[in-house]
């Protein structure tokens, strides 16, 4: 039987400004800023421990990581996938994925919705996240979109969260529409609350199928295979004189 409070490690790293949550078996919680991807030095691991330390609670107690996968940055996604795997293949915790654009959601506490979650924006096109609170848990469906399509994907939302990449196209179809805009602020709180849910219902994922949702191929790994595909150019033939 799954405890009702298992000890827990929420990782939200898919914004800029990360955060991590514990909770301990008492029920008792703290969260931790952390700043993912720094060149000098990486504070998300110093940050794990202190807070684990002021809960007491060791890494091979941990029963729970519940984990944002995206959309989101490429590098801090993969950060957190590859901690939650790890800490699960270490200590046997159950791993919960949960869509970045519920975080947002959860975090605003602006209803049950429909809502409507624009992220990953390039140019005209984003992945649009329709969410609504179902018996307890958030439902999300999503795919890609653009700012032609938004006028029927998001009619009926009453509210859309959206980061300041959002096209003016777009954000002046919500404004036509009377549909309130709100500012995606995930954090890794809301994502311990709404990840509990999740677990209770026994929505878990195994280690090895958890992946970060990626809506088109990272900036750089498009170089990369776009420099595979490249033919290489053969040196110019230059004439010499006899």
């Amino acid at each position: 039987m799954k405890p009702d409070t298992p000890t827990t490690l929420a990782l939200e790293f898919s914004s800029r400004s990360g955060s991590i949550a514990l909770m301990n078996n008492s029920g008792e919680s703290l969260v931790a800023p952390t700043t993912v991807g720094r060149n000098v030095e990486d504070d998300v691991f110093p940050s794990i421990e202190k807070t684990a330390t002021a809960l007491d609670i060791s890494a091979n107690e941990l029963e729970l990581v519940i984990v944002s996968v995206g959309p989101g940055g490429f590098t801090g996604l993969r950060t957190a996938v590859t901690i939650a795997k790890m800490i699960s293949f270490v200590s046997g915790a159950t791993i919960v994925p949960i869509e970045s654009a519920i975080v947002c959601v959860q975090q605003a506490d602006k209803g049950d919705g429909p809502f409507a979650v624009i992220s990953s924006v390039k140019g005209d096109e984003f992945w649009l996240s329709n969410i609504v609170l179902k018996e307890s848990l958030w439902v999300c469906t999503s795919k890609t979109s653009s700012t032609k399509e938004l006028q029927q994907d998001a009619k009926h939302a009453a509210g859309v969260f959206v980061d300041s990449f959002l096209p003016v196209e777009a954000r002046e179809i919500m404004k036509q529409h009377g549909i309130p805009i709100y500012t995606s602020t995930p954090d890794a709180n809301a994502l311990l609350q709404a990840g509990l849910e999740y677990y209770k219902e026994g929505k878990s994922i195994e280690p090895e199928l958890l992946l970060p949702i990626y809506p088109r191929d990272p900036e750089a790994v498009r170089v990369w295979n776009a420099k595979k595909t490249r033919k290489p150019q053969k040196p110019p033939i230059r004439n010499r004189d006899r």
